[in-house]
């Protein structure tokens, strides 16, 4: 199994260049069930979408971290965590600032190196997280992805990535027979080359999209323009970016593609799923630990509530991590104390985004969400505020787009910002994407 998927990599470079001939290693590369192993196969075979908190799990590593990793050993070396009222009024929380200042007294006394690798991440706050996670992570990662995907009817062909790869510009598109990839440029948003990527999709026949929220909207925003046939398209599995609000009214309500949107985050500790790109995330027991707790670290339970997400490793015992607060928010549309939660939409890191009045006051970019209606005149949508009192809404606009709609657009954002605030709405033809090709609602020069 290593031997096959070592021989690829080391011919990957060539079958950039031979997209065919890299089709037909993908043609006769085994199954993943064999090429994955067993490890990939116990976590497909065991996953439950509908499962219940495994405490003995939890409470294992817990105890296991308690024991065995000198930050956690140094706070709680007296105690033994034998139920979830232990775990939540014992167990403090862990930030992003720990994972920076006590990264050596986070790992555990038995962490191989060797089996396991560092993770770097940039962050909004631009202070960058380290953190371990095993080098075979990808084999848990593929198996719930894989099962996810397999609601829609997925069973692991070849599918259509539009993510974060930037191609040489001769290059239209690679094929990574491994992970049954065909790669797209995710920088290259030109009307032309969505229309490459739309005929080539049909070429391979490609039924399944994966993709940042961003890229398939990006994509879909040309396809309605040019009333290209989706009818072949049988799922689009959006993830890294939030699901937003203007997207889910072209690709699910206007379009009706079939979306399923997963809420993850780089430290891999918990995992939501949306089915039906209707804004409702299942959380997945399996996968992790997940709570949501208020502004004042209470644990919460209510229907409608927001709260930050604070997730807990079942299976890093490398680097385990207990009670990690993601910087992202939602509240629960169904809470059970045992299985069956389900989230509303996730904010993230917009509740750390700041729009800030002249006057030192502030809101969210959650709150700035715009009507329906609206949305059928735009075609993206971004914030950038260089001074306080100040707020340029970057706007792609379509064909409908008129200064009745621009004015209306004012008063919106009037309305929930201070009215000494200037508005400028600035029309571009597209919108600012970071280094790593994912798309922030909020560019701003602040410092609040």
């Amino acid at each position: 199994m290593n031997s096959i998927i070592n021989f690829v990599k080391k011919i990957n470079t060539q079958l950039d260049k031979y997209p065919l001939f890299a089709f037909l290693v993908y043609k006769i590369i085994p199954g993943n069930r064999f090429l994955f192993g067993k490890t990939y196969r116990r976590y497909y075979d065991e996953i439950n979408f509908d499962s219940k908190i495994n405490d003995k799990k939890l409470f294992s590593i817990v105890n296991y971290t308690i024991k065995n990793v000198p930050y956690y050993a140094n706070k709680y070396s007296n105690f033994n965590i034998e139920s979830r009222a232990d775990f939540e009024n014992k167990i403090q929380f862990l930030t992003r600032d720990n994972l920076f200042e006590d990264k050596q007294d986070l790992l555990s006394e038995k962490f191989d190196s060797k089996e396991y690798e560092i993770v770097t991440t940039g962050g909004t706050s631009g202070k960058p997280s380290r953190f371990y996670l095993k080098k075979d992570r990808f084999k848990k990662e593929y198996a719930f992805f894989h099962k996810i995907w397999a609601t829609r009817g997925y069973k692991n062909q070849l599918r259509g990535v539009i993510r974060n790869t930037k191609l040489d510009e001769n290059i239209d598109c690679k094929i990574n027979p491994i992970t049954k990839e065909l790669v797209f440029d995710g920088f290259r948003n030109t009307e032309d080359y969505f229309e490459t990527i739309y005929n080539t999709l049909i070429q391979y026949k490609i039924n399944y999209l994966q993709c940042y929220p961003s890229s398939a909207y990006h994509f879909a925003v040309i396809a309605n323009k040019r009333g290209w046939n989706l009818n072949f398209i049988k799922g689009i599995f959006l993830s890294s970016e939030i699901f937003l609000p203007h997207q889910k009214a072209l690709l699910k309500d206007k379009l009706k593609l079939p979306v399923i949107s997963v809420y993850g985050h780089s430290e891999k500790l918990g995992l939501a799923v949306d089915f039906k790109g209707e804004g409702r995330y299942k959380v997945l027991n399996d996968y992790g630990y997940l709570e949501l707790v208020d502004k004042n670290s209470n644990v919460i339970t209510e229907v409608g509530k927001i709260g930050e997400i604070v997730t807990t490793t079942l299976d890093n015992y490398g680097q385990p991590l207990i009670r990690y607060k993601t910087g992202d928010f939602s509240s629960y549309y169904q809470y059970n104390v045992n299985s069956g939660s389900i989230l509303n939409a996730i904010e993230g890191r917009w509740r750390e985004m700041k729009i800030f009045n002249k006057d030192d006051t502030f809101v969210s970019p959650t709150a700035l969400n715009l009507h329906n209606e609206l949305y059928t005149h735009i075609e993206g949508l971004q914030y950038y505020q260089k001074i306080k009192g100040e707020l340029e809404v970057l706007i792609i606009p379509n064909d409908s787009y008129n200064d009745a709609v621009k004015k209306k657009l004012i008063e919106h954002f009037q309305s929930r910002l201070h009215l000494s605030t200037k508005i400028k709405i600035v029309t571009v033809k597209k919108l600012i994407m970071n280094s790593n090709g994912k798309f922030l609602i909020l560019k701003s020069e602040v410092n609040g």
